[in-house]
């Protein structure tokens, strides 16, 4: 019993202690509550949405979002239109990273919101980033200084009818903007701070 409690503990330390080893140099995983970013302002600043498309990511400029908790669970909620190659992808695939990048990365995050994952160019790698990949397999930037890898838990799409006229004739007057936003919201599952 005492050596099966023993090999049992080695067995969780070194599982502990690879998926550290997992992540790049610099790097530590810290739980949601700990994230110290204001959540208003983690959407008006240089963050980027990540998700795999086959064996390559995808990623995108992301201006919209909310950070808090639903059911108990830490989340996130983001919301792409249906026009964006990336939204396709979310529709697929159940997780997304989530990557904050220092002010000096502005111009190269400006390239991903400029530019379609569409053309079957590796946009990301245009931009200047490199990407190597969660233990569960998404996006990882290294150049960001805040990850976050979550888990969709739910998807719905805006109703024009339902919004409020400041926001239908400041951004989706006379159809502009169409086909709609789709809101994903996910579960934080993963937070890296470096």
């Amino acid at each position: 019993m005492k050596k099966t409690f023993i090999l049992g503990l080695m067995l969780a330390l070194t599982v502990s202690a690879s998926a550290q080893s997992a992540l790049p140099a610099g790097w530590q995983e810290i739980q949601p509550n700990d994230v110290t970013i204001n959540s208003v302002s983690l959407f008006n600043d240089w963050i980027v949405l990540a998700v795999n498309n086959d064996d390559k990511p995808n990623a995108m400029l992301l201006t919209m979002g909310t950070m808090g908790v639903f059911r108990g669970k830490p989340i996130v909620s983001i919301f792409v239109n249906e026009s964006r190659f990336t939204y396709g992808l979310l529709e697929k695939n159940p997780y997304f990273t989530l990557a904050v990048f220092p002010e000096q990365y502005k111009e190269n995050v400006r390239y991903l919101g400029q530019h379609s994952g569409r053309d079957g160019s590796d946009k990301i790698k245009d931009a200047g980033f490199t990407v190597s990949k969660t233990e569960l397999g998404n996006p990882f930037f290294e150049q960001a200084n805040l990850v976050i890898e979550c888990r969709m838990i739910y998807t719905g799409k805006w109703d024009l009818e339902k919004l409020d006229d400041s926001i239908k004739q400041g951004f989706y007057r006379d159809g502009q903007l169409q086909p709609m936003h789709q809101q994903f919201m996910a579960e934080i599952v993963h937070v890296w701070k470096k």
